[in-house]
């Protein structure tokens, strides 16, 4: 007697379980948005812009500063920041390093100052996604704005040259400018 096993038989396909982190360009931050009424997440978190939540997270989780960083000096209150799981999971084994970026040094300096480090800054909290295959290409720009603000642009590229994602973040420049004045 043969057994036939059917596992996919009547079996929708599974759900992409990672949630987006939607950029409120209004607002200045990032929150989660609501499924809707999809199929196979009714009254779930969207997951539909992986790369643009991984463009969040790369860029607006706080890496710990490095004693001997350049930029170490901009640290404030001795408070190096970080992300706590970094100290319970970086698997530098398989390449992995610290999650996020330092740009959050740069509202301590000096807004031109500020202006030269924040495309590199960037590059390098982005370069994940180059390593693990996300992207191939990482082009970032930074440019004073108006009213003491600095925009930073972002654009990823895919294979033959595609733009898989562009961003631009300013608002968050000119908020932090704000509320330290």
């Amino acid at each position: 007697m043969e057994i036939l096993i059917r596992a996919n038989e009547a079996c929708q396909p599974d759900p992409f379980l990672l949630w987006d982190s939607v950029w409120n360009e209004a607002a200045a931050v990032a929150d989660w948005a609501l499924a809707g009424n999809a199929p196979l997440n009714s009254g779930g978190l969207s997951a539909s812009a992986a790369l643009r939540t991984a463009v969040v997270l790369c860029l607006f989780s706080d890496q710990a500063m490095p004693k001997n960083h350049p930029l170490a000096s901009y640290v404030r209150d001795g408070d190096p920041r970080g992300w706590w799981g970094d100290g319970v999971d970086v698997r530098t084994d398989l390449g992995e390093g610290p999650l996020g970026s330092l740009l959050w040094v740069l509202w301590n300096m000096p807004l031109n100052l500020a202006a030269q480090w924040a495309a590199p800054l960037a590059e390098q909290a982005l370069a994940p996604l180059q390593t693990q295959g996300a992207v191939v290409e990482i082009d970032c720009s930074a440019e004073i704005t108006s009213l003491n603000g600095l925009a930073l642009s972002v654009n990823l590229f895919g294979e033959k040259g595609a733009l898989v994602y562009s961003g631009k973040f300013n608002l968050v420049w000119q908020q932090v400018v704000a509320a330290a004045a």
